[in-house]
């Protein structure tokens, strides 16, 4: 059984107890994604989300219920659980403490297992086994997010895996969310889909345009100082070799 969260709770601490109680309580089924994910793998970028794909399940309110069992075991967090038409929400709130988890679901979801590793041990706790998202599903899914989204914190992402990692994305998967490109920018909006090629034509467009003052305006707040000097000549070449590998067809 996972230890209670000292007290006054932090956000770390927060997140390393559900990553930890959903793995006791949900097992493989529950599969970490997003920021969090990254940050077992020495990402220095701060999230205050902590995003979970349950599998295999058809509807979120297969999980909604256990979900809000497990969130309620935090004793003195106000939890507020909210069903929205793409995912589950919750909001959970602790001393200083306020974080947004957020979970879908999907019949299929290729996961590794991964330790807690130094994120634990920097908290003064034993590391767990825990399981993220297979890294080329995750940097294909990045890819798409950034597509539909156009931040800048997905394209450091996107960085993080290609550059950082070596990962270069699933196919299939970004074939999947290219074929159904759901995006609120009026421009994109009007696609149905869009071809790798496209992709790659709208990144090097984007990496063209990068510059170290709107880095500096974007992820100033969620990256360490020392990060990002230099960083958007490197974002700008992993971004370009991503793109050079969509017009390939490799």
């Amino acid at each position: 059984m996972t230890d209670p969260i000292p007290r006054p709770a932090t956000t770390e601490a927060v997140f390393l107890w559900i990553m930890h109680r959903f793995a006791e309580v949900f097992s493989d089924h529950a599969i970490l994604k997003g920021g969090m994910a990254m940050r077992l793998m020495d990402s220095p970028r701060s999230t205050t989300d902590i995003d979970y794909v349950f599998v295999p399940y058809a509807s979120k309110k297969d999980i909604q219920n256990k979900i809000g069992q497990v969130l309620a075991e935090i004793e003195g967090a106000d939890v507020r659980l909210e069903l929205h038409s793409k995912k589950l929400r919750a909001e959970i709130t602790i001393d200083q403490a306020a974080i947004q988890l957020e979970a879908n679901v999907a019949q299929v979801c290729n996961g590794i297992p991964m330790s807690t590793g130094g994120f634990a041990r920097s908290l003064g706790q034993p590391p767990r086994i825990v399981r993220i998202m297979s890294l080329d599903w995750a940097l294909a899914h990045k890819l798409a997010a950034w597509n539909e989204r156009r931040l800048l914190r997905d394209l450091y992402d996107c960085y993080f895996y290609s550059a950082r990692l070596g990962e270069t994305p699933a196919d299939e998967v970004l074939d999947s969310r290219l074929a159904r490109v759901e995006s609120r920018i009026p421009r994109l909006a009007r696609l149905k889909c869009m071809s790798r090629t496209e992709l790659a034509t709208e990144l090097r467009a984007e990496a063209s345009a990068l510059t170290q003052e709107r880095l500096h305006t974007e992820l100033g707040a969620l990256l360490p100082a020392e990060e990002l000097a230099g960083l958007a000549a490197r974002i700008k070449a992993a971004v370009v070799r991503i793109a050079e590998r969509l017009e390939s067809g490799l």
